[in-house]
């Protein structure tokens, strides 16, 4: 995925759904996140890991990292969306979930109608390392609903990488086909 080139440095980056406006994906997402239906995070999830049985990709990821919400946006939806694909990778491939070791530090808005410079302007600090966490070299595979900028899995991965020869993998749900 070029979305992040010259941006941040990613091992890879994929996801398993192209999400576009009026598609079957952006209704089975708009559920996932505004419906309550966290079940479809693990659904998909799963689905995913049966085709990535079929690659190297993870073969070398020591922790996944599922980019956080903040607390108040996770008690007032009551989850977060990407915990159910971490926990299905997980269960898949017998990799590790970190919960404690990236945090949203600040509430900010939805971002779901911003374009990239607006996306962009905000603070990296919106993310960071909790500082009683272990912080030893690893390579993460960090996880999203969707991908459209990448603001957001940027952000995450440079306070990541900010660990001494770490390293990052990205997957996704899905891929916005919009460009910015």
């Amino acid at each position: 995925m070029g979305k992040f080139y010259g941006r941040v440095k990613i091992e890879m980056a994929c996801s398993f759904l192209y999400y576009k406006k009026g598609t079957a994906t952006q209704n089975i997402l708009h559920n996932l996140k505004y419906n309550n239906h966290p079940e479809i995070s693990y659904f998909l999830g799963n689905l995913y890991a049966q085709q990535l049985k079929e690659t190297t990709i993870l073969d070398t990821v020591d922790e996944i990292i599922a980019v956080p919400l903040h607390k108040s946006k996770q008690r007032k939806r009551g989850y977060n969306q990407v915990e159910g694909f971490a926990k299905a990778l997980a269960d898949n491939f017998h990799i590790p979930i970190n919960e404690k070791l990236l945090i949203k530090s600040k509430r900010g808005k939805s971002q779901a109608k911003k374009g990239l410079f607006d996306r962009l302007k905000t603070k990296e600090a919106e993310f960071v390392l909790c500082p009683k966490a272990d912080k030893q070299a690893k390579h993460f595979l960090l996880l999203d609903d969707i991908l459209t900028t990448g603001s957001t899995l940027e952000k995450c991965a440079k306070q990541l990488l900010n660990i001494p020869h770490s390293k990052v993998t990205i997957l996704c749900l899905a891929m916005s086909t919009k460009s910015f």
